[in-house]
């Protein structure tokens, strides 16, 4: 029986005509990407920063020029992959202008996610202590600021210059990503009084009489 189900997964859905009618199909690079850009998020967001004593001070126009590469990186990486699932997993039926359209739009919001976490992981790389989410907030930002521009310039023309603007949804994620990392980062080492242990701790005695219970500390 498990067998006869297998065999039925992944396969097209027809209609009176033979046709398929399932929108999309899902191949299985899909579900690796998913997979793949879970971990990502996931180390971006729980990754630690190397110690003060193993770091030395990088100056501020290294540093950004780091990240941004870093989220370049991380854009390729996730916007490609986006890009090339959407236009395999669309129906071939369909218009090819429109394929790519969608390819388009993949592309650009997996460079607004894969921007953010090249930046997160180079800056903490660096010693930076900066929020993955703020980075990411403004990478949707800058896609959104993109996007509005090249909307707007389509609409009044269809020349390449126009067309042109399209680059704009895919770098303006990244510079959102660096700027929003760098305003929520701060290269301070973390207090030694912060990490310390508190100077009072409970303690418990018990003896034939009964048990006392009190605080203990160092001062």
């Amino acid at each position: 029986m498990c067998q006869d189900a297998l065999a039925l997964v992944g396969a097209p859905v027809t209609g009176r005509t033979g046709r398929s009618t399932a929108p999309f199909q899902v191949i299985p690079p899909t579900r690796a990407c998913a997979v793949v850009l879970a971990l990502l998020v996931s180390l971006a967001a729980r990754a630690e920063s190397a110690p003060p004593a193993a770091t030395e001070p990088v100056p501020p126009l290294l540093r950004v020029g780091a990240e941004t590469g870093g989220g370049i990186v991380g854009g390729l990486i996730l916007g490609g992959a986006s890009a090339w699932v959407i236009y395999g997993t669309l129906n071939t039926q369909g218009d090819d202008a429109s394929r790519r359209s969608a390819a388009q739009v993949g592309a650009a919001i997996g460079v607004s996610v894969g921007a953010p976490i090249g930046v997160s992981l180079t800056g903490k790389f660096l010693g930076r202590q900066g929020s993955f989410i703020i980075s990411w907030l403004s990478s949707v930002a800058g896609l959104g600021v993109g996007y509005g521009i090249y909307g707007l310039i389509r609409s009044g023309s269809d020349s390449s210059a126009a067309k042109a603007t399209y680059a704009l949804t895919l770098l303006l994620p990244v510079a959102g990503a660096v700027i929003g990392y760098e305003l929520s980062s701060s290269d301070q080492p973390v207090p030694a009084a912060a990490a310390s242990p508190p100077p009072l701790l409970p303690a418990v005695a018990v003896g034939p009489g009964g048990a006392s219970f009190g605080l203990v500390g160092r001062f």
